[in-house]
Protein backbone atom coordinates (compact mmCIF):
# COMPACT_ATOMS: atom_id res chain seq x y z
CA UNK A 1 0.00 0.00 0.00
CA UNK A 2 2.95 2.30 0.64
CA UNK A 3 4.87 2.07 -2.57
CA UNK A 4 1.31 2.74 -4.24
CA UNK A 5 0.76 5.70 -2.50
CA UNK A 6 4.64 7.10 -3.29
CA UNK A 7 3.95 6.50 -7.18
CA UNK A 8 0.42 8.37 -6.69
CA UNK A 9 2.36 11.52 -5.33
CA UNK A 10 5.34 11.01 -7.98
CA UNK A 11 3.03 11.28 -10.64
CA UNK A 12 0.86 14.03 -9.31
CA UNK A 13 3.73 16.09 -8.65
CA UNK A 14 4.84 15.26 -11.99
CA UNK A 15 1.97 16.19 -13.63
CA UNK A 16 1.36 19.64 -11.82
CA UNK A 17 5.41 20.54 -12.77
CA UNK A 18 4.00 19.65 -16.50
CA UNK A 19 1.15 22.23 -16.08
CA UNK A 20 3.92 24.84 -14.62
CA UNK A 21 5.64 24.65 -18.11
CA UNK A 22 2.70 26.36 -20.21
CA UNK A 23 2.16 30.20 -20.18
CA UNK A 24 -0.28 31.84 -21.41
CA UNK A 25 0.52 35.00 -23.29
CA UNK A 26 -1.80 37.49 -23.20
CA UNK A 27 -2.96 38.66 -26.87
CA UNK A 28 -1.81 41.89 -26.18
CA UNK A 29 1.38 40.70 -26.34
CA UNK A 30 1.70 39.02 -29.13
CA UNK A 31 3.20 40.73 -32.40
CA UNK A 32 0.81 43.14 -34.48
CA UNK A 33 1.72 41.82 -37.80
CA UNK A 34 -1.06 43.64 -40.29
CA UNK A 35 -1.91 41.85 -43.45
CA UNK A 36 -0.37 42.51 -46.85
CA UNK A 37 -1.28 42.46 -50.19
CA UNK A 38 0.36 39.70 -52.17
CA UNK A 39 1.01 40.72 -55.98
CA UNK A 40 2.17 37.94 -59.03
CA UNK A 41 2.56 39.81 -62.58
CA UNK A 42 5.21 38.79 -65.22
CA UNK A 43 5.06 40.89 -68.48
CA UNK A 44 6.42 39.24 -71.58
CA UNK A 45 6.21 41.34 -75.25
CA UNK A 46 5.33 37.63 -76.48
CA UNK A 47 2.74 37.16 -73.91
CA UNK A 48 -1.25 38.02 -75.26
CA UNK A 49 -2.52 39.30 -71.85
CA UNK A 50 -1.30 41.19 -69.25
CA UNK A 51 -2.33 39.50 -65.98
CA UNK A 52 -1.93 40.40 -62.24
CA UNK A 53 -2.94 37.88 -59.54
CA UNK A 54 -3.40 40.01 -56.22
CA UNK A 55 -4.35 38.23 -52.74
CA UNK A 56 -3.19 38.46 -49.29
CA UNK A 57 -0.91 37.24 -46.66
CA UNK A 58 -2.33 35.75 -44.11
CA UNK A 59 -0.29 37.16 -40.77
CA UNK A 60 0.82 34.17 -37.93
CA UNK A 61 -1.26 35.40 -35.41
CA UNK A 62 -3.83 36.16 -37.56
CA UNK A 63 -7.74 36.21 -36.47
CA UNK A 64 -8.60 32.71 -37.16
CA UNK A 65 -11.71 33.85 -39.32
CA UNK A 66 -9.01 35.62 -41.80
CA UNK A 67 -8.82 33.37 -45.02
CA UNK A 68 -6.72 35.07 -47.43
CA UNK A 69 -7.15 34.67 -51.03
CA UNK A 70 -7.87 36.75 -54.43
CA UNK A 71 -8.92 40.96 -53.90
CA UNK A 72 -11.55 41.24 -55.98
CA UNK A 73 -11.93 44.61 -55.82
CA UNK A 74 -8.74 46.41 -55.90
CA UNK A 75 -7.90 49.54 -58.59
CA UNK A 76 -4.54 48.01 -60.47
CA UNK A 77 -2.61 50.20 -62.93
CA UNK A 78 0.35 49.75 -64.72
CA UNK A 79 1.89 52.39 -66.75
CA UNK A 80 5.18 52.69 -69.57
CA UNK A 81 5.22 56.15 -68.23
CA UNK A 82 3.74 58.48 -71.23
CA UNK A 83 0.34 55.77 -70.81
CA UNK A 84 -1.81 54.52 -67.79
CA UNK A 85 -4.21 51.90 -67.66
CA UNK A 86 -6.33 50.49 -65.22
CA UNK A 87 -6.58 46.95 -65.73
CA UNK A 88 -9.96 45.08 -64.99
CA UNK A 89 -10.98 41.85 -62.83
CA UNK A 90 -11.72 38.76 -64.47
CA UNK A 91 -14.24 36.93 -62.25
CA UNK A 92 -13.85 33.26 -64.52
CA UNK A 93 -10.13 33.48 -63.66
CA UNK A 94 -9.90 35.07 -60.43
CA UNK A 95 -7.85 37.78 -61.77
CA UNK A 96 -6.78 41.12 -63.24
CA UNK A 97 -6.31 40.86 -66.98
CA UNK A 98 -5.94 42.82 -70.31
CA UNK A 99 -5.30 42.14 -73.71
CA UNK A 100 -1.73 42.89 -74.55
CA UNK A 101 -3.13 45.77 -77.05
CA UNK A 102 -4.18 47.67 -74.15
CA UNK A 103 -0.76 48.59 -73.34
CA UNK A 104 2.15 47.71 -75.11
CA UNK A 105 5.18 45.76 -73.53
CA UNK A 106 8.41 46.62 -75.58
CA UNK A 107 11.60 45.24 -74.86
CA UNK A 108 13.94 47.76 -72.98
CA UNK A 109 11.08 49.71 -71.94
CA UNK A 110 10.41 50.27 -68.02
CA UNK A 111 6.63 49.59 -66.13
CA UNK A 112 5.43 50.79 -63.05
CA UNK A 113 2.48 48.52 -61.08
CA UNK A 114 0.44 50.14 -58.64
CA UNK A 115 -2.48 48.29 -56.69
CA UNK A 116 -4.72 50.05 -54.21
CA UNK A 117 -7.01 48.16 -51.88
CA UNK A 118 -8.61 49.86 -48.80
CA UNK A 119 -5.94 52.04 -47.23
CA UNK A 120 -3.47 49.62 -48.63
CA UNK A 121 -1.32 50.04 -51.80
CA UNK A 122 1.57 48.74 -53.00
CA UNK A 123 3.95 49.62 -56.19
CA UNK A 124 6.31 48.20 -58.52
CA UNK A 125 8.56 48.50 -61.05
CA UNK A 126 10.68 46.37 -63.88
CA UNK A 127 12.53 46.90 -66.87
CA UNK A 128 12.11 44.17 -70.03
CA UNK A 129 15.33 42.82 -71.33
CA UNK A 130 16.09 44.11 -74.49
CA UNK A 131 16.83 41.05 -76.31
CA UNK A 132 15.02 37.97 -77.47
CA UNK A 133 17.56 34.58 -77.26
CA UNK A 134 16.90 32.00 -79.57
CA UNK A 135 18.10 28.63 -78.98
CA UNK A 136 21.53 27.71 -81.88
CA UNK A 137 21.06 23.73 -81.55
CA UNK A 138 19.05 21.13 -80.51
CA UNK A 139 18.92 17.30 -80.13
CA UNK A 140 15.28 15.39 -79.79
CA UNK A 141 15.36 11.47 -79.26
CA UNK A 142 13.57 8.88 -77.90
CA UNK A 143 14.26 6.79 -74.41
CA UNK A 144 12.81 3.74 -73.10
CA UNK A 145 12.12 2.38 -69.46
CA UNK A 146 10.31 -0.48 -68.05
CA UNK A 147 10.46 -4.21 -69.25
CA UNK A 148 9.41 -5.38 -72.68
CA UNK A 149 6.12 -6.37 -72.35
CA UNK A 150 5.08 -2.95 -70.12
CA UNK A 151 8.09 -0.74 -71.85
CA UNK A 152 7.58 3.25 -71.45
CA UNK A 153 8.36 5.47 -74.28
CA UNK A 154 9.68 9.21 -73.57
CA UNK A 155 11.06 12.08 -76.19
CA UNK A 156 13.74 14.11 -74.63
CA UNK A 157 15.20 17.31 -75.70
CA UNK A 158 18.59 19.47 -74.66
CA UNK A 159 19.40 22.67 -76.79
CA UNK A 160 21.98 25.10 -76.13
CA UNK A 161 21.62 29.00 -76.61
CA UNK A 162 24.71 31.77 -76.16
CA UNK A 163 24.70 34.50 -73.68
CA UNK A 164 24.92 37.87 -74.46
CA UNK A 165 28.66 38.87 -73.61
CA UNK A 166 29.68 42.20 -71.23
CA UNK A 167 26.31 42.83 -68.98
CA UNK A 168 24.41 40.10 -66.54
CA UNK A 169 22.01 38.04 -67.87
CA UNK A 170 19.69 35.56 -66.15
CA UNK A 171 17.63 32.77 -67.88
CA UNK A 172 14.93 30.07 -68.23
CA UNK A 173 14.36 27.32 -70.37
CA UNK A 174 11.28 25.45 -71.47
CA UNK A 175 9.83 23.27 -73.74
CA UNK A 176 6.82 21.61 -75.26
CA UNK A 177 5.47 19.03 -77.60
CA UNK A 178 2.52 19.44 -80.09
CA UNK A 179 1.40 15.74 -80.36
CA UNK A 180 -1.31 13.61 -82.59
CA UNK A 181 -2.06 10.41 -81.72
CA UNK A 182 -4.88 8.12 -81.27
CA UNK A 183 -7.17 6.80 -78.84
CA UNK A 184 -10.21 4.85 -79.01
CA UNK A 185 -13.72 6.25 -79.06
CA UNK A 186 -16.88 4.39 -77.98
CA UNK A 187 -19.72 4.79 -80.56
CA UNK A 188 -21.97 2.78 -78.47
CA UNK A 189 -22.33 -0.19 -75.81
CA UNK A 190 -18.59 -2.13 -76.87
CA UNK A 191 -18.45 -0.56 -80.28
CA UNK A 192 -14.68 1.55 -80.49
CA UNK A 193 -13.46 3.20 -83.80
CA UNK A 194 -10.16 4.91 -84.04
CA UNK A 195 -9.97 8.77 -83.10
CA UNK A 196 -7.02 11.07 -83.63
CA UNK A 197 -6.55 13.80 -81.31
CA UNK A 198 -3.66 16.76 -80.60
CA UNK A 199 -2.47 17.29 -77.19
CA UNK A 200 0.34 19.63 -76.13
CA UNK A 201 2.49 18.33 -73.36
CA UNK A 202 5.40 20.25 -71.17
CA UNK A 203 8.19 18.69 -70.93
CA UNK A 204 9.88 18.09 -67.23
CA UNK A 205 13.76 18.62 -66.82
CA UNK A 206 15.80 16.34 -64.98
CA UNK A 207 18.71 18.29 -63.07
CA UNK A 208 20.00 15.07 -61.38
CA UNK A 209 23.19 15.99 -63.69
CA UNK A 210 23.57 19.60 -61.51
CA UNK A 211 21.88 21.39 -64.33
CA UNK A 212 18.74 23.55 -63.40
CA UNK A 213 16.43 25.34 -66.24
CA UNK A 214 17.05 28.87 -64.19
CA UNK A 215 20.52 29.65 -65.02
CA UNK A 216 23.06 33.14 -64.88
CA UNK A 217 26.17 33.95 -66.52
CA UNK A 218 27.85 35.16 -63.37
CA UNK A 219 31.79 33.63 -64.20
CA UNK A 220 30.26 32.75 -67.42
CA UNK A 221 30.05 35.91 -69.50
CA UNK A 222 29.93 35.20 -73.47
CA UNK A 223 30.21 31.72 -72.84
CA UNK A 224 27.71 28.57 -74.63
CA UNK A 225 25.03 27.32 -71.98
CA UNK A 226 23.47 23.58 -72.31
CA UNK A 227 19.75 23.05 -71.20
CA UNK A 228 18.88 20.41 -68.80
CA UNK A 229 17.65 16.97 -70.22
CA UNK A 230 13.86 17.38 -71.42
CA UNK A 231 11.47 14.81 -71.29
CA UNK A 232 7.87 13.54 -71.96
CA UNK A 233 6.20 10.46 -71.70
CA UNK A 234 4.03 9.26 -74.64
CA UNK A 235 0.85 8.14 -74.92
CA UNK A 236 0.80 3.94 -73.88
CA UNK A 237 -1.41 1.88 -76.13
CA UNK A 238 -4.98 1.16 -74.17
CA UNK A 239 -6.63 -1.87 -74.01
CA UNK A 240 -10.76 -2.16 -74.21
CA UNK A 241 -13.27 -5.03 -74.50
CA UNK A 242 -15.65 -5.09 -77.23
CA UNK A 243 -19.11 -6.14 -77.90
CA UNK A 244 -18.32 -9.81 -78.84
CA UNK A 245 -16.30 -9.75 -75.60
CA UNK A 246 -12.84 -9.81 -77.09
CA UNK A 247 -10.57 -7.39 -75.50
CA UNK A 248 -8.52 -5.01 -78.03
CA UNK A 249 -5.65 -2.97 -78.39
CA UNK A 250 -5.40 0.49 -79.60
CA UNK A 251 -1.77 1.71 -80.20
CA UNK A 252 -1.36 5.67 -80.38
CA UNK A 253 0.61 6.01 -83.28
CA UNK A 254 2.01 8.80 -81.85
CA UNK A 255 3.33 11.57 -84.52
CA UNK A 256 5.08 14.84 -83.41
CA UNK A 257 3.50 17.87 -85.26
CA UNK A 258 6.36 20.21 -83.61
CA UNK A 259 8.81 20.74 -80.45
CA UNK A 260 9.04 24.07 -78.97
CA UNK A 261 12.31 25.57 -77.58
CA UNK A 262 12.49 28.47 -75.39
CA UNK A 263 14.53 30.85 -73.75
CA UNK A 264 13.45 33.06 -71.27
CA UNK A 265 15.84 35.97 -70.81
CA UNK A 266 14.44 37.24 -67.78
CA UNK A 267 15.43 40.21 -65.27
CA UNK A 268 16.73 39.72 -61.99
CA UNK A 269 13.63 39.65 -60.35
CA UNK A 270 11.92 37.67 -62.50
CA UNK A 271 15.38 35.30 -61.90
CA UNK A 272 15.64 35.70 -57.69
CA UNK A 273 11.97 35.44 -56.85
CA UNK A 274 11.56 31.89 -59.13
CA UNK A 275 14.62 30.42 -57.71
CA UNK A 276 13.70 31.38 -54.10
CA UNK A 277 10.39 29.77 -54.75
CA UNK A 278 12.04 26.88 -56.18
CA UNK A 279 14.49 26.81 -53.58
CA UNK A 280 12.41 26.28 -50.76
CA UNK A 281 9.92 23.78 -52.65
CA UNK A 282 13.17 21.32 -52.67
CA UNK A 283 14.26 21.27 -49.17
CA UNK A 284 13.13 18.23 -47.56
CA UNK A 285 15.83 18.46 -44.37
CA UNK A 286 13.20 19.15 -41.84
CA UNK A 287 16.14 20.98 -39.78
CA UNK A 288 17.09 22.98 -42.51
CA UNK A 289 15.70 26.90 -42.21
CA UNK A 290 12.47 27.86 -44.35
CA UNK A 291 14.19 30.29 -46.80
CA UNK A 292 12.65 33.84 -47.51
CA UNK A 293 10.60 34.04 -51.06
CA UNK A 294 11.95 36.83 -52.61
CA UNK A 295 10.01 40.38 -53.27
CA UNK A 296 10.55 43.67 -55.25
CA UNK A 297 7.01 45.08 -54.41
CA UNK A 298 7.16 48.12 -52.02
CA UNK A 299 4.86 47.54 -49.28
CA UNK A 300 3.37 44.37 -50.34
CA UNK A 301 4.71 40.92 -50.84
CA UNK A 302 5.39 39.02 -54.38
CA UNK A 303 6.72 40.07 -57.80
CA UNK A 304 6.92 42.37 -60.63
CA UNK A 305 8.64 41.07 -63.09
CA UNK A 306 9.58 40.87 -67.08
CA UNK A 307 11.00 38.40 -70.03
CA UNK A 308 11.86 38.35 -73.21
CA UNK A 309 11.38 34.82 -75.18
CA UNK A 310 13.32 33.67 -77.99
CA UNK A 311 11.94 30.81 -79.37
CA UNK A 312 13.53 28.16 -81.96
CA UNK A 313 10.46 25.18 -83.37
CA UNK A 314 11.30 22.19 -84.78
CA UNK A 315 8.75 20.41 -87.40
CA UNK A 316 9.40 17.10 -88.89
CA UNK A 317 9.28 17.23 -92.67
Amino acid sequence: MFPRYIVFLFLTLLLAACESLVTDVDKGDLPQVESKLVVQCFISPQAARINVVVTESIPLFAEPDLKGGVIPNAIVKLSDGSREIVIPFDTTNQLYSADKAALNILPGKTYFLSITSGVRSVHATCTVPAIAIIPKTYEIDTSYSGSSSARDTSLTVKFTWGDLPGQTNYYRVRASLDLEYSVPEELSAGQFKEKRVRNRYNFNWDDAIGRNDFRNDVNLDGADFNSPIGRVNLPDPLSYSSGDGKVYTSYPKSKIISVTMEVYNTDEHYFKYHRSVQTRGDSDNPFVEPSLIYTNIEGGLGCFASYNVGQLVYRPK
